[in-house]
């Protein structure tokens, strides 16, 4: 957590750890990572309902918890922007980030990939990376 400043610190305190190193082809330790990765889950929305800083929802869309759908959201100049969100947890999984994509904004920005993919060498990956 070096370099990090002191309110992103405070907010991952607060959040349980991940301590099962397991991914999707690991059978039993994957199934105690995914129990892992629900509870940061729901105490992450947790917080951020009681803080009143609510811009997600996601769930597992089969029962390996490999394809994971929902919505996310934006607020700005009192609109509401919401998207359909969607991912896959990669087999290499937890050493290799998920590619979140954000279909409805495909071709709309420079940091999109086709599929509405999330650029992540740039964007993304080095906060993956810190964790």
């Amino acid at each position: 957590m070096e370099g990090w400043d002191p309110n992103t610190k405070s907010t991952l305190t607060q959040i349980p750890l991940l301590t099962t190193k397991a991914g999707p082809r690991d059978g039993a330790p994957w199934t105690a990572r995914l129990k892992e990765e629900y509870k940061s889950l729901i105490a992450y929305t947790q917080m951020n309902k009681s803080n009143d800083n609510d811009w997600f929802r996601i769930s597992a869309s089969n029962p390996e918890g490999t394809r994971w759908t929902g919505k996310c959201w934006y607020v700005y100049n009192l609109l509401k922007y919401e998207f359909d969100l969607q991912f896959d947890i990669p087999v290499t999984y937890p050493s290799t980030a998920p590619e979140l994509e954000l279909p409805q904004l495909d071709g709309k920005t420079q940091k999109m990939y086709r599929g509405g993919k999330i650029c992540l060498t740039v964007h993304f990956k080095p906060l993956w990376a810190k964790n």
